[in-house]
């Protein structure tokens, strides 16, 4: 359905430029996991429609911030990312389907959920340690975080 209504807001900003859509949902979503985690997705039509509109500028976009992953091409990268604690590590979906950052071990210490394209995913690293993680909708997707 994400598909079918990203195309119609496409075709809807490609036959009406002047009019201005909002409200078509998404939001922010927040949530915590466990003591000093973080975490945050955006997601919505408004970012899909405004980016659809919006010129091209040409200009590529970048890559990767420090701390930040990015998720493209079914894969992690950085695909090995070493951290001080306590940083917080942002996930960026680039990818045009669902990837999700989860923790390999049990319990989880982290879990995004599914991020659609452009969504983001926080985690703050407080104690030190080796962090495997995955993608659990393409499992052979992998990584790792070493917090020291």
């Amino acid at each position: 359905m994400f598909y079918r209504l990203r195309t119609l807001a496409l075709l809807m900003a490609a036959l009406a430029p002047g009019i201005v859509l909002s409200g078509c949902g998404g939001g922010d979503r927040q949530a915590t996991d466990g003591p000093g985690a973080a975490v945050s997705a955006m997601g919505g039509m408004d970012r899909d429609m405004a980016k659809a509109a919006a010129p091209d500028t040409g200009a590529a976009e970048p890559r990767a911030a420090p701390h930040q992953i990015v998720i493209d091409n079914f894969a992690f990268q950085p695909a090995k990312l070493t951290v001080a604690a306590g940083t917080k590590v942002t996930w960026v979906n680039r990818d045009d389907v669902p990837h999700t950052a989860t923790s390999t071990q049990k319990p989880r210490a982290f879990d995004s959920g599914a991020l659609d394209t452009d969504d983001t995913f926080a985690h703050v690293f407080t104690v030190p340690g080796t962090y495997e993680y995955f993608c659990a909708v393409h499992p052979h997707m992998t990584a790792q975080i070493i917090v020291k």
